[in-house]
């Protein structure tokens, strides 16, 4: 079990790491059997999400925290990716005049494909 303050030092250790482009300390904070799913990929390594980070920094631009939460043992961060490529920035939530303007849900997706049928 950990607590607030040594989950937070390790993710913000980690996320910092993997945005500056220091992909050996970024591997660092990672298990072996790390488990990750996003939109586009699924790893059950690290050194796959590592192989996988490497390439995406070839576009990426910067990254900009825009809230953080921590817990005991689980971490919620939601930045912006400034990307070169037609994505654009990648973005959770755009709030314009006091209303949610723009959404992008981003999860893997890829069971809920399975079975929609697409």
């Amino acid at each position: 079990m950990s607590d607030k303050e040594t989950t937070r030092k390790i993710v913000e250790g980690y996320s910092k790491a993997w945005t500056s482009g220091d992909i050996e300390t970024a591997r660092s904070y990672l298990a072996d059997d790390l488990e990750f799913r996003g939109s586009i990929d699924n790893f059950n390594d690290a050194d796959s999400l590592i192989n996988a980070i490497s390439v995406f920094l070839n576009i990426l631009n910067s990254v900009q925290t825009i809230s953080t939460f921590y817990d005991e043992s689980e971490a919620i961060l939601m930045y912006d990716c400034v990307t070169d490529s037609p994505a654009g920035t990648i973005r959770t939530f755009k709030i314009d005049g006091g209303k949610i303007k723009e959404i992008k849900l981003v999860f893997d997706a890829s069971e809920l494909r399975k079975l929609m049928g697409k």
